[in-house]
């Protein structure tokens, strides 16, 4: 009997020690879920670290770019159409005053022709003083007799008058039509330039209208100036 109450507690101790057993398993398997999931928290938390990390050098280099980009961007078609509208309208207008100035220059040009081919239209006619055509001239009277029908320009009828209105240019850059002023010692005289150093000129009295040189013994010494009253 006493033995057998023995075995009885022998095996209810060594059923209440696997029971011991059962519930420490039954208790440690929670356990390792939650050091689990609490690694598995911590994996995620460093995963989310490093992607949030990433997303904010993005971030940060996004508004870079963009700013990069809008300061070299490509112009839009329409503003590319304004500039070269701007362009074609700036150009027009530099052809236009490069187009001006020639034609100005080929009118000037032509009434520089007609000075010429109406002096020599007088070439013959006789010098008297004080005259200014039409059919006899001194040298300031037939200045002022051709200027007067070709441009309707009123001048002086005095040489030395005249030089005084007219432009002074130097010979290498005189031009038919221009004029040549000659003074010495009280003489004066001017001409009517017509190109490769001769003028037309009323030389004095008993000689008449002629085409003369600008250079020569009287000419050189008393040569003064050219004198310029149309536009270059």
């Amino acid at each position: 009997m006493v033995r057998k109450m023995h075995n009885m507690n022998s095996r209810n101790t060594e059923l209440a020690s696997l029971g011991s057993e059962e519930q420490r398993a039954t208790t440690a398997l929670p356990r390792l879920v939650s050091h689990v999931a609490m690694l598995l928290a911590i994996a995620l938390s460093a995963i989310g670290l490093v992607t949030l990390t990433s997303t904010a050098g993005h971030a940060t280099v996004t508004p870079t770019t963009k700013v990069t980009a809008s300061a070299d961007r490509v112009a839009a078609p329409g503003e590319l159409a304004v500039k070269a509208l701007a362009a074609t309208k700036n150009e027009a207008m530099r052809l236009t005053r490069i187009n001006r100035v020639a034609l100005k220059k080929a009118e000037v040009g032509v009434v520089r022709d007609e000075l010429v081919a109406f002096a020599r239209k007088q070439i013959g006619d006789p010098y008297r003083a004080g005259r200014s055509g039409p059919n006899a001239f001194d040298c300031s009277g037939l200045v002022r007799y051709v200027y007067q029908e070709i441009t309707g320009k009123s001048l002086p009828h005095y040489s030395k008058a005249q030089y005084k209105r007219a432009q002074k240019i130097k010979k290498v850059n005189a031009q038919p039509g221009d004029l040549v002023f000659f003074f010495q010692s009280g003489a004066h005289h001017v001409g009517i330039y017509i190109g490769n150093g001769k003028m037309i000129d009323a030389p004095n009295a008993g000689k008449s209208v002629r085409v003369s040189p600008i250079t020569g013994s009287w000419w050189g010494r008393s040569y003064t100036g050219m004198g310029r009253l149309l536009a270059a």
